[in-house]
């Protein structure tokens, strides 16, 4: 049996259409930076050749965008009030560059907006650990751990703490 010349490049071109189809799909559903989505492609088995061309196309359409996508996950953060290290680790494994990272956090979330998110996040917490304000000392250590598990700077945590807690 003859493979035709016409038969073989319609094969080729569905080759090269399918990552992009599949990336379409992912994108259509949840955002992901461009290291997830070459993840993802990588996972279902396309060369990379293929991964890279439809990446390369997704990010012409506008559908791939990792400074929009970090934007979006740092104003989530932050209505999850969460701190700024924790943050920037989250961009870190969701594939954006350090560099970028560090820009956006300086931008996007400053540190007069972090000691207001941390005081938001300490009002929550100081409810359900009422029962320890007894001890002074197990209290701020409570709050103290709490604040630094949500990845907020020691700083910021220690002139909270400091400037008195109601």
């Amino acid at each position: 049996m003859k493979v035709s010349q016409e038969n073989l490049s319609r094969r080729r071109s569905k080759l090269l259409v399918a990552p992009l189809n599949y990336s379409l799909g992912l994108i259509s559903v949840k955002s992901y930076s461009e290291k997830q989505v070459a993840e993802k492609l990588i996972k279902k088995g396309f060369s990379t050749e293929d991964i890279s061309r439809a990446i390369k196309k997704l990010k012409e359409y506008g559908y791939l965008d990792d400074e929009k996508f970090a934007g979006r996950l740092i104003e989530n953060g932050k209505k999850k009030l969460i701190g700024r290290v924790k943050m920037s680790y989250e961009l870190y494994k969701k594939g954006i560059s350090k560099s970028m990272a560090a820009e956006l956090m300086d931008s996007l979330y400053t540190e007069g907006e972090e000691r207001e998110i941390a005081v938001a996040a300490l009002d929550k917490k100081k409810i359900s650990i009422i029962k320890n304000r007894e001890n002074e000392l197990i209290f701020k250590k409570k709050l103290y751990d709490f604040l630094h598990w949500r990845g907020f700077s020691s700083g910021i945590i220690e002139d909270i703490l400091n400037s008195g807690i109601d």
